[in-house]
């Protein structure tokens, strides 16, 4: 049997030297039908602002634009990276990767073609985002003829543009093709702050892979989100603990605020 302490007793020994680092949706906030509706509940909002005080640092990293996270996370001291890294927002001063600007006419282009190829399709809905580009097939009545739909329309976009395919759940996503994923950000974030002496990444999806991994080759801790069925079981086998959902990841950072602030 491990000895090693859970990951909330670890961050809490020494909360000015801890690092939390969370992904946006499915983990600090329920997925929904829309996308675009999506909110920080109430309470994940006051343990957020409550962790900002003692937390040596407290960052959330997602594939959203940075813009739509500035929007929603309004805690002062929190770093927001969005489009996996690619965009950062340090108290609102935003930052865009300059590798990705040469591929925002590409991304332009690939969300038009996208919606001329997907606009009689029902359910589908295609996210321009700031740095790439999204389809989603969660409201689409067949998700499995969805997905081949998607999957091949966003296949082809990859070749002709050059775009990187990045799979989420039921979504499709063509960004840059830069050196730049939720792992290098977060490494970013920990180069930033050298006197941390544990981390712990908080995912819940694909994207979170990288994360979840450096957060483990770094000496801390892999949480996973678990949404059932939803969740691909490869970051299951990643995860050194799991949580039955957004409420009990909730219940968990409410936990550790007490402990942080005691």
């Amino acid at each position: 049997m491990s000895s090693r302490p859970t990951a909330i007793d670890a961050l809490a020994e020494h909360p000015g030297r801890s690092g939390l680092v969370l992904d946006f949706d499915g983990v600090l906030s329920p997925i929904i039908e829309d996308p675009t509706a999506s909110a920080l509940p109430d309470r994940v909002a006051v343990a957020l602002e409550r962790l900002s005080r003692h937390l040596g640092l407290l960052a959330v990293i997602s594939g959203r634009p940075v813009a739509f996270l500035e929007d929603r996370i309004r805690v002062a001291g929190v770093p927001l990276l969005g489009s996996y890294g690619i965009e950062r927002s340090d108290e609102g001063v935003r930052r865009v990767d300059p590798a990705a600007a040469t591929w925002m006419a590409r991304v332009s282009e690939a969300a038009r073609v996208l919606r001329e190829l997907l606009a009689d399709s029902p359910g589908l809905r295609v996210e321009e985002k700031t740095v790439s580009v999204a389809v989603h097939w969660r409201q689409a009545p067949d998700q499995a003829a969805a997905a081949r739909q998607v999957r091949l329309a966003t296949a082809r976009l990859a070749d002709e543009t050059g775009l990187r395919l990045e799979p989420g759940k039921l979504v499709e996503e063509l960004r840059p093709p830069i050196e730049v994923d939720k792992g290098s950000a977060l490494t970013g974030l920990l180069d930033d702050h050298e006197n941390l002496m544990m981390v712990a990444y908080a995912g819940d999806d694909l994207g979170d892979v990288p994360a979840l991994r450096k957060a483990r080759d770094a000496g801390g801790y892999a949480l996973v989100v678990d949404h059932g069925p939803e969740t691909d079981p490869r970051l299951l086998d990643l995860a050194d603990e799991t949580f039955a959902g957004t409420g009990a990841f909730t219940d968990w950072l409410e936990q550790l605020a007490d402990l942080a602030a005691s």
